[in-house]
């Protein structure tokens, strides 16, 4: 009967009260290596993330995430810094490299408490909402992690910015079983081959969704991410066919196009099962809450 209470326990604490959504305590963070690049390796219920510091053996400093991990162990960024995936990476924030792996832009990064103070990781960080604060001459971003999503919020632009996704769906490009989908539940094909930034026509510049997640038939997962606060800036989405997708919130032919503090990213996996329409109402209340956690 004991093992029975402590099991029914465990499981109460696995999931939240989102059917579908699996839900841990906390978020746990460690520094690690990936590729050549020292990073902090940030672990959550639904994935793992590697927000990169430094080159490892020259010390250059580096800002943005170079591997997106899910449950499967498939990277969805996969930036080794070695030819095409040198462009790979997540925001990808500023056209001077910052936010964007293996590109320079310098800056710090540092983990703080609720106060902005900073926190000492030692071994390793738990919590159940982690901040991660990173910035440079012109640019403050936090980052804030939870098991359920992760959300950007921008504290100051000097400068023109966006929320930019570069990376291989289900961690290798087969666009004949690879699709992304907006809010009204359409799959559609990855567009290749009409030029950098092209989206589908019957869009203009700008998605008529304030999310968008990719689909693989192979990946138990799906890659979303969603924005409020970024009707100022175009979007655009299209793909490398033998290296990446590349799709955003705020970057018009090629530049970046945002520069109002309001706006706001979230991001994260969640399983495929869930549906579309799961999918969905998921995305739309964390935006409509990005800094907080589930209830």
């Amino acid at each position: 009967m004991k093992f029975r209470k402590h099991y029914l326990l465990i499981v109460a604490l696995l999931f939240s009260c989102e059917e579908g959504v699996e839900q841990l305590l906390d978020v746990t963070v460690t520094e690690a290596q990936r590729f050549d690049y020292l990073t902090w390796k940030i672990e959550a219920a639904n994935g793992t993330w590697h927000f990169q510091r430094a080159q490892a053996e020259t010390g250059e400093t580096a800002t943005g995430f170079n591997s997106a991990v899910d449950k499967q162990g498939l990277d969805w960024i996969a930036n080794d810094c070695v030819a095409n995936r040198e462009w790979r990476g997540w925001p990808n924030f500023a056209s001077d490299g910052f936010g964007h792996p293996c590109r320079g832009g310098g800056g710090t990064s540092r983990w703080i408490d609720a106060t902005g103070d900073p926190v000492a990781i030692g071994d390793t960080l738990r919590g159940n909402h982690l901040m991660l604060e990173s910035s440079n001459e012109k640019y403050r971003v936090r980052y804030h992690f939870f098991s359920s999503h992760a959300a950007i919020e921008v504290l100051e632009a000097k400068d023109l910015f966006a929320f930019l996704w570069e990376g291989p769906v289900g961690g290798k490009m087969a666009i004949e079983k690879q699709h992304y989908l907006l809010e009204d539940g359409v799959k559609r094909p990855f567009e290749h081959g009409k030029g950098l930034g092209y989206l589908n026509p019957e869009f203009g510049n700008n998605f008529p969704s304030p999310f968008f997640y990719f689909l693989d038939e192979d990946a138990d997962q799906i890659l979303y991410v969603g924005a409020s606060g970024v009707g100022g800036g175009g979007d655009e989405g299209w793909a490398q066919p033998d290296n990446m997708a590349i799709f955003s919130f705020g970057r018009d032919d090629d530049k970046h196009a945002l520069r109002n503090t309001d706006a706001v990213a979230v991001f994260g996996f969640l399983d495929k099962s869930m549906g579309h329409t799961q999918i969905s109402n998921f995305i739309r209340a964390r935006l409509e809450a990005p800094f907080k956690p589930i209830d």
